[in-house]
């Protein structure tokens, strides 16, 4: 019986085992990883934490992970809180701050902030601070890093054109004036290749223009908007007469630009900006002439705006006092704020910090970094609204109008950007006081739903089979069983959801219950909706132009490589190869190839053609898409090669013996027997091409304007940058019927030019 007493041991000893403190997780998501400074740096500082809490009997594990990088950083965090994923700290963009605190995605820090002694608000800047808190005394977080925007200077330019640097307090008229002094044609072709300033061009970098001018972006209630207002048309027209009436500045500033070399570290503009802090760790690396920042020049008044990013705690996290002291001891640390500004990432919040040797650098670029501080008496952040995503998205396609295809008049952008931000936030104000639906709707529809799946296919199932025909159900039952459990995951329930939502007002920042039911609503909208209708015509067009093109072109190379040989497979497989790769990697090889100054311009430019700006110009940005289509035909290629091996030989055979020619067996013979796999690329060609979202949300982000925003790009956004995911499901459902209709019309149509081979020959 010694068994017995061993486990009787046991389950006595079991309750002190389980005094032994359990390990706790923290998941912290920050952006660091292409850092490698500051991420060997943020490990170290982890590995402190979590032995300084194991020291103590309170074992942590945290698992630091990354943001990613470029456009998806916006929107990770939102499909963690989606999802209700653990998430205990993360960075977001302090102009997201605002609507992840109404929607109640953020926890509020302040009473941890009062309970901690050594915690010391007088050790950060005042600025960010204020920031991060809401209308009643809560705050919600630490900066990570911020900037306001200055303009960056090519000293050894203005040296060499015999200009002086502006001081401080210069104006709109000086840095017009230097512009115009050193703008050359340096090699004589008629077009400027020396530019006075490469000016930004997202609002961000904008909205320090309106502000010198005067004007303002909202009314102080934040109900209206002032976007239209003499001073705003004032600032756009100085801007549009800087880069398309005069040509003293360059358009190559946008915000997607800032990931590759633009003309001022090629050293061929005088003046970059607006723009901030974060440029010196992308100049660090200039050698060939010096440059420096200066104040941004005033108009009627001094302003600039701030950026920042900063860690908050989501309402996801499962332990928020870890997260609240992960925040203050690691990513709040000196160490680590100094970290970040001695790379230059940004400034640090702590001021401590900012201030030190290490940030500062004497003797490394820029020397005048006062300016970074000096600045601050004048910045101020955009304006802290819930829906300001959505907002800007509506003022960016009109200001890339007005600044980078040059063809819309400042103050007719003015006022539709005014008119298009006052009928967001009146409908903002309507939806927000809609009542909230109870917590099991969703489930309620899902479980009706599933009845009625099972229901119809029950009466579909005819009359009871026998013995034989039982046990042949039952087989095919266990064999399609995963199939149908992916079926209704992946498939079924999501589809369900979506239509639900598609009648829903709902934010992925909020639980998955908390909905508001718009009835109609969100379906209505659409025809008013501008963004939609645009995003509709574009992937109309681009459809009706891709689809035929890469039909055509598809056949003519199966026809041109169905012999077989070692050359003819070679080429087959170069062909395939675009088919296979992510459309991430084909967007970013095209956008090379088709950067104005990329290799398809430069072999145009040598042969005499010019060098069109196929991503900037409204005009050319959906046959840009069109081409990079053509490169992937990869697919239909090997459909076709397969239909023509299946050819009958003798059929072709007969008609040359009978005198027709290459073009008449083409037309005649091969091509009414491949009208079924014709039939088949066209409907998933159209599929495709109603679908398309890497190429324009890696090349273009929709632009210019909304010329390549396609539709899926829009629904996209508008679920998880706009926070809308009743409309965004709305637009998946138009979508879907669209699909639907167009697929429908070409299989009923097609009894009239596909030919049916069995048709034909039991006829």
């Amino acid at each position: 019986m010694a068994w017995k007493a061993l486990v009787l041991a046991t389950l006595a000893a079991a309750p002190v085992a389980g005094a032994v403190a359990q390990e706790r997780v923290l998941h912290v998501m920050v952006e660091d990883a292409l850092l490698v400074e500051s991420w060997e740096l943020l490990h170290g500082l982890t590995a402190e934490f979590e032995a300084r809490h194991a020291a103590a009997g309170d074992p942590v594990r945290v698992e630091v992970l990354s943001l990613g990088g470029a456009a998806g950083t916006q929107d990770k965090v939102k499909f963690c809180l989606a999802g209700d994923l653990p998430l205990d700290l993360t960075r977001i963009d302090i102009t997201e701050l605002a609507a992840f605190v109404q929607e109640g995605a953020l926890l509020d820090l302040q009473p941890y902030f009062a309970a901690d002694e050594a915690w010391d608000p007088a050790a950060w800047f005042a600025l960010c601070l204020a920031a991060l808190r809401d209308g009643e005394g809560g705050l919600y977080g630490l900066p990570q890093t911020f900037t306001p925007y200055v303009m960056y200077v090519n000293e050894s330019l203005l040296a060499r054109e015999g200009v002086a640097r502006p001081p401080d307090d210069w104006t709109w008229q000086d840095l017009e004036d230097i512009c115009r002094r050193v703008t050359r044609d340096l090699d004589g072709d008629g077009r400027n290749d020396q530019f006075g300033i490469s000016l930004t061009q997202w609002l961000q970098a904008v909205s320090p223009w309106l502000w010198q001018a005067g004007g303002e972006l909202l009314a102080e209630d934040g109900q209206s908007s002032r976007l239209g207002e003499p001073e705003v048309i004032e600032a756009l027209t100085f801007l549009h007469r800087l880069l398309h009436v005069e040509h003293l500045a360059s358009d190559d500033g946008s915000f997607a630009n800032q990931l590759k070399q633009g003309l001022f570290q090629a050293g061929r503009t005088a003046f970059y900006g607006p723009v901030g802090y974060w440029e010196r760790f992308r100049f660090r690396d200039i050698e060939e002439f010096e440059w420096d920042v200066l104040p941004l020049p005033r108009h009627r008044r001094a302003a600039t705006a701030v950026a920042m990013g900063c860690y908050v705690v989501p309402r996801t996290a499962r332990h928020p006092d870890l997260a609240y002291a992960y925040l203050t001891e690691v990513v709040g640390s000196l160490r680590y704020q100094t970290c970040m500004g001695e790379i230059g990432n940004g400034l640090p919040g702590l001021i401590e910090a900012a201030r030190s040797d290490a940030v500062r650098n004497p003797g490394v670029p820029p020397a005048s970094i006062d300016v970074f501080f000096d600045v601050l008496a004048d910045a101020r952040f955009l304006p802290t609204l819930s829906n300001w995503r959505k907002i800007e998205s509506l003022c960016q396609a009109e200001l890339e109008g007005v600044l980078l295809s040059g063809d819309v008049a400042p103050a007719d952008a003015a006022a539709r950007m005014a008119r298009k931000a006052d009928a967001y936030l009146a409908q903002e104000r309507a939806r927000r006081g809609r009542g909230r639906l109870p917590g099991f709707v969703m489930q309620a529809a899902l479980a009706l739903s599933l009845l009625l799946l099972v229901g119809t296919l029950l009466l579909r199932r005819g009359p009871a089979p026998g013995r034989l025909g039982l046990r042949e159900e039952r087989a095919a039952g266990g064999f399609l069983c995963l199939w149908g459990i992916g079926f209704l995951h992946f498939l079924f329930g999501p589809a369900v959801v979506s239509l639900v939502l598609s009648f829903c007002e709902w934010s992925p920042l909020r639980p998955f219950g908390d909905l508001a039911w718009v009835g109609t609503e969100n379906y209505g909208r659409l025809p008013g909706d501008a963004t939609f209708v645009t995003s509709l015509r574009a992937t109309t067009l681009y459809a009706l132009l891709s689809v035929p093109l890469s039909l055509v072109l598809a056949l003519g190379l199966a026809l041109l490589l169905r012999a077989e040989s070692s050359f003819a497979s070679g080429v087959r497989t170069a062909v395939y190869l675009p088919a296979v790769l992510s459309p991430v990697i084909v967007a970013a090889v095209w956008r090379y190839l088709l950067d104005d100054e990329g290799l398809l311009n430069g072999a145009l430019s040598g042969l005499g053609l010019g060098a069109p700006r196929w991503l900037k110009e409204p005009g050319l940005v959906l046959p840009a898409f069109v081409l990079m289509s053509l490169w992937a035909v990869g697919t239909q290629m090997l459909v076709f090669l397969a239909a023509l091996k299946a050819i009958d030989p003798a059929l072709e055979e007969a008609a040359r013996l009978d005198g027709a020619g290459a073009w008449r067996r083409l037309v005649h013979v091969i091509v009414p027997q491949l009208t079924p796999v014709i039939l088949f690329n066209l409907i998933t060609g159209v599929i495709a091409a109603f679908q398309v979202f890497a190429q324009p949300y890696v090349m273009t982000q929709g632009g210019p304007g909304d010329s390549s925003r396609f539709l899926v790009l829009y629904l996209y956004e508008s679920g998880f940058r706009h926070l809308d995911m009743g409309y965004a499901s709305a637009i998946a459902w138009v979508l879907f019927a669209l699909l639907g209709v167009l697929s429908l019309v070409l299989l009923r149509t097609s009894k009239r030019w596909v030919h049916d081979a069995s048709r034909s020959y039991t006829s």
